[in-house]
């Protein structure tokens, strides 16, 4: 290869740069706080079912500002203004999070723990037994080191039979055929089995009147219940003097609840609107290469593997020693990087397409295309999968994790480490392949595979056990995310009428994550809390799979009774699933031929 032919091959299109920075930076500077907000919510006292609401909402809200602002952006020519506002709402959203108050506990409705009395001639103990072993189970017992003495009411009920045997022997009247006493305990003297932990009574008093050691010359056992001056021994006896709101109804009544979920809407608001600006940006740079637009989207994936990780150390090593996780480095990374993004963005040449005469009318009409309704209708599943996968996997591999080391020691680590494998691992090589799938497979039968994968990635995670095994299930995230957003997203561009591709973006975007994601949290939160975080990975999955053979089948129909259709726009490109040959060929207006001399810059 001549000295001139190589630097032809190594030469770079400036024109691209800032987009390629501005990838780079937004996603590096969401990666500290984005995939961490379900599991910083559940710290901040948020339970699963309301983490699945808050994943609900927010989609929605997605999907009104990326279609009111992409349609906005379009008709008044301020893609700009929009672009660039949009980001420092993101960044100051995301920063403001940190500041949310933590829900307040209520009181515990049934304050009383589980106990049994168990009364013999030599001992007379109080035991609890707990149904299967928990994470953790005695950490609180092998804490005591020195004695510890607590003292407890405890209320048995009798039957017949035991209050003859139990009542006269020690010497008191039991009314309402129940048995009240105070007693004290001392911790040190706990036995503690596999599931049943026994404490030794001492001082028994019965209506003012002290038994020192009070026994039974038959064993008896008793069902009561027992409140403790210890709030750890009764968080260890499953009763903790108070609980954090569970409900809809006590979530949407705590002021704190709406302070997160306001925070949260803005920088989601910003987020949105700034990923479809971005990517109708980068569109109107490529012109006719539209098939490299996973070229510059790839350094999103670079910046999003990089610092998701970094953080998730970052996180792990300031919080050493601490009873909850400290994310102060996770918020000044995202916004120190996102105002870092916000002027490599003001360099980017942002400019909205001439209005075609097609207009809102050719987008509506197109709406009512089968094929086109068909690949709305795969978003939406796509998007279903991924909101329970945005909202509810590092919660999975928490579950998984403690329950493979009840004390394991790099949670925040491994899970940075599967953001960074999803990213360079699965993301970044698929992207930069993504025109090549499309070309070689269409439109098509590239969704079909993102469907399937996605099926048989949530039914490995049900299958994983040890947590270090999600490391290798990420890479399938180059399937379900990287080939999948570049199909969406270049489909998009290709039937959009002139003048309407931030519309265009809008409506398919606001189809996968408005409806799609959305459902994913809402369907997600009650699985989760109904089955458990694997089972709702294999359900899903299970679904993915079945209605990837409806989709080939709808397909081969619609193939056969509307061969072709017509784009309302007037390109001659079709604007339906495209064949391999002609699934990147771009929209090109009349009198516009490209530039010959940039089509192998990258």
């Amino acid at each position: 290869m001549s000295r001139h032919r190589l630097l032809d091959t190594m030469k770079i299109n400036m024109k691209l740069l800032p987009i390629k920075a501005h990838y780079f930076l937004v996603f590096a500077g969401t990666a500290p706080v984005l995939p961490f907000l379900p599991v910083y919510a559940w710290q901040q006292g948020i339970s699963p079912a309301g983490i699945g609401l808050i994943y609900t909402v927010l989609p929605c809200v997605g999907l009104f500002s990326k279609t009111i602002f992409g349609v906005l952006s379009d008709w008044l020519h301020i893609h700009r203004a929009v672009f660039l506002s949009s980001i420092l709402i993101c960044a100051l959203g995301f920063f403001s999070v940190y500041f949310t108050p933590v829900l307040p506990l209520k009181p515990n409705p049934n304050p009383g723990a589980k106990v049994e009395l168990d009364c013999t001639s030599e001992l007379t103990t109080l035991s609890h037994c707990f149904s299967k072993l928990r994470c953790g189970q005695n950490d609180f017992i092998n804490s005591i080191t020195t004695n510890t003495t607590t003292t407890c009411q405890v209320t048995c009920k009798l039957s017949a039979n035991t209050t003859e045997e139990v009542c006269p022997l020690w010497n008191v009247s039991c009314p309402s055929d129940t048995l009240n006493f105070n007693t004290t305990m001392n911790l040190m003297e706990t036995n503690v089995g596999d599931l049943c932990t026994a404490f030794p009574l001492h001082n028994v008093t019965i209506a003012q009147s002290e038994v020192l050691v009070p026994t039974c010359p038959a064993p008896v056992s008793l069902n009561c219940t027992s409140i403790c001056d210890n709030t750890g021994l009764m968080m260890y006896l499953e009763a903790p003097p108070t609980l954090p709101p569970e409900t809809y109804e006590e979530l949407v009544s705590n002021s704190q609840f709406w302070v997160y979920l306001g925070a949260v809407v803005v920088a989601w608001c910003g987020l949105t609107t700034s990923i479809v600006m971005s990517d109708t940006t980068c569109f109107q740079l490529l012109g006719s290469e539209a098939s490299k637009y996973g070229e510059q989207r790839l350094f999103g994936s670079i910046g999003w593997g990089l610092l998701v990780v970094v953080t998730g150390a970052l996180i792990d090593f300031v919080s050493a020693g601490h009873a909850e996780k400290d994310y102060t480095p996770a918020f000044v990374l995202c916004v120190a990087i996102l105002f870092l993004d916000l002027l490599a963005a003001s360099r980017l040449q942002i400019t909205g397409r001439e209005k075609g005469g097609g207009g809102a009318g050719a987008v509506a009409r197109l709406m009512f295309e089968p094929r086109v309704v068909l690949f709305v209708i795969c978003c939406v599943v796509v998007g279903i999968s991924t909101g329970v996968l945005w909202t509810f996997q590092l919660m999975l591999v928490e579950d998984v994790a403690y329950a493979w080391d009840c004390h394991f020691p790099a949670m925040k680590l491994l899970q940075g480490l599967i953001m960074g494998v999803q990213c360079f691992g699965g993301e970044l090589p698929f992207f930069f392949l993504s025109g090549w799938f499309i070309r070689k497979l269409g439109h098509v039968h590239c969704m079909s595979l993102v469907i399937i994968v996605f099926g048989l990635r949530y039914i490995i995670y049900y299958a994983v056990v040890n947590p270090w095994f999600f490391l290798p299930v990420e890479l399938l995230n180059g399937f379900t995310f990287g080939i999948f957003y570049a199909t969406m997203t270049s489909y998009a561009s290709f039937m959009a009428p002139p003048g309407t591709e931030a519309t265009m973006q809008g409506i398919v975007g606001a189809a996968f994550e408005g409806i799609g994601v959305a459902t994913g949290g809402l369907l997600g939160g009650s699985l989760y809390r109904s089955v458990g975080g694997s089972r709702t990975f294999l359900y899903v999955g299970v679904f993915n799979v079945g209605f990837t053979f409806l989709h080939i089948i709808l397909q081969a129909l619609v193939a056969k009774f509307k061969p072709q259709s017509t784009p309302p726009g007037g390109s001659s490109s079709p604007v339906v699933y495209m064949p391999p040959s002609d699934s990147l060929r771009p929209v090109v207006d009349e009198g516009d031929h490209g530039d010959d001399e940039e089509e192998e810059d990258c």
